[in-house]
């Protein structure tokens, strides 16, 4: 009798490990908001909710005007001074970030491969890009490069690290500008596209995205975009960098305006995967000139539709950044990673010389949070812990193959770290996660100068 006890136990068990997690049962619907071009440390380097960030809040951060000069002295520091309305965009070009990152232009690639990443990425070659890109030797004007924002400045964002969970070594996919990042996002690799070309903008990426695998699958999805696209106008919505996209006639029937989105957030009637395009580059996106304020309004709206959305408790919300903008962070990015492909891309310097990437390097650090109720308030989570890989935008896709069961199209996709070790067994109560966020900061307040604790703020400058 004992024995048939325990071989009931031991069966039970096992049925009791072969069910699916709370969470997959739990979450129906994947949100994806995928912001422009800031930093972590600019975002985050001021937050002070927590000591358990490595943001910039205790760190001596300084650039030198010119680095290559062994006398040039490291006098341009970061602070919380980081404008509404950035006065320059700064260089975010494979081979700007070059010069961001290594301080040179033309990194020992080879080097730089086999070798821990900060051995040869300082992270100080910020300023002196900026320098370069706007031939200027005004130090407040680049300074703008490094500075960042003190939580006052961004209640929404700052609110969000609070209430939900926030990400502090999560790197964007390539050291470059937005498309590349973006079609690394939705498809796993850029297909040796290092710029943001015109391929982009005519359906013409040939790879398999995350949408074509959703429609295969039987799986909803809905591309809303805001996006104002044509010449000098911003980019196109992200589905629609695909061949796929067009032939399938997804085009006409699963890319729709934002307006569409906040409809369906109040009526339920979101898809399962929700990918968000915003407005790039004036008002929304926060990609300068975008102000700071409206981006976190824009923020704002998307969250609370969401949150008073019947959608709410089967509802994961993502907000990250494509690309750190040129702007600045302290923490090396990863090398030696897998590419999402064995493709090359060239590009010439502002030096005259030709540099080539082959996609083996991440990007800075981007701010990056998981919404939802299903997640803990308050959490930072560090580096990633499955895969042997690091968070990246590629462990969107990566975790969305652990919750769809969706194929892992590229090396880079595989070796990512998943999260979904970071979802609870049940999902918050209901008055533990707030209805409305705080409004953004007035431009006009932004304008006066901000009273800073720190000893002397005029190191900053």
């Amino acid at each position: 009798m004992v024995h048939l006890k325990l071989t009931g136990v031991v069966a039970l068990s096992g049925l009791a490990a072969a069910a699916a997690p709370a969470w997959k049962e739990g979450i129906k619907n994947v949100v994806v908001l995928v912001q422009e071009n800031r930093s972590f440390d600019t975002i985050a380097g001021g937050l002070n909710y927590t000591k358990d960030i490595d943001g910039l809040l205790h760190t001596n951060y300084c650039n030198a005007m010119n680095v290559s000069d062994p006398n040039s002295v490291a006098d341009v520091c970061a602070g919380p001074l980081a404008a509404d309305v950035a006065a320059d965009d700064p260089n975010h070009s494979i081979s700007g970030v070059n010069m961001q990152l290594f301080s040179t232009f033309h990194p020992d690639e080879a080097a730089v491969s086999h070798n821990p990443a900060w051995k040869f990425q300082n992270m100080r070659g910020f300023v002196t890009e900026q320098s370069i890109s706007y031939k200027t030797q005004d130090k407040s004007r680049v300074a703008e490069a490094i500075n960042y924002y003190p939580p006052e400045h961004i209640p929404v964002l700052a609110s969000l690290a609070k209430n939900f969970l926030l990400f502090d070594r999560w790197f964007c996919a390539v050291p470059g500008p937005t498309n590349p990042n973006r079609a690394y996002i939705t498809s796993g690799t850029s297909a040796g596209h290092g710029r943001n070309d015109a391929a982009f903008t005519v359906y013409n990426l040939t790879q398999k995205s995350v949408f074509e695998q959703l429609s295969e699958k039987g799986i909803s999805w809905t591309n809303y975009q805001n996006s104002t696209t044509g010449p000098g106008k911003g980019f196109n919505p992200d589905a629609a960098f695909y061949k796929w996209t067009k032939d399938s006639g997804a085009a006409d029937t699963n890319i729709k305006p934002l307006a569409q989105f906040y409809q369906d957030a109040a009526a339920g009637a979101l898809p399962s995967f929700t990918y968000i395009n915003p407005e790039c580059c004036n008002y929304q996106s926060m990609h300068p000139p975008s102000p700071i304020s409206m981006g976190e309004d824009f923020i704002k709206g998307i969250y609370e539709a969401l949150r008073n959305s019947p959608q709410w408790n089967s509802t994961l919300f993502i907000l990250t950044f494509d690309e750190h903008g040129g702007f600045g962070d302290h923490v090396p990015p990863p090398v030696g990673v897998p590419a999402g492909d064995d493709l090359t891309y060239i590009e010439k310097a502002k030096d005259g010389g030709n540099i080539s990437f082959d996609f083996t390097r991440l990007g800075p650090r981007v701010p990056t949070f998981l919404i939802s109720p299903w997640v803990a308030k308050g959490q930072v989570e560090h580096a990633g812990r499955n895969f042997g890989g690091e968070y990246t935008h590629t462990s969107i896709l990566a975790t969305l193959s652990e919750l769809w069961g969706i194929e892992k199209l590229t090396p880079r996709t595989q070796w990512s770290a998943t999260f979904e070790h970071l979802f609870l067994n049940k999902p918050r109560r209901e008055c533990s996660s707030p209805r409305k966020l705080p409004n953004p900061v007035p431009c006009a307040w932004l304008g006066t100068p901000f009273k800073t604790t720190l000893s002397d703020p005029a190191v900053y400058l």
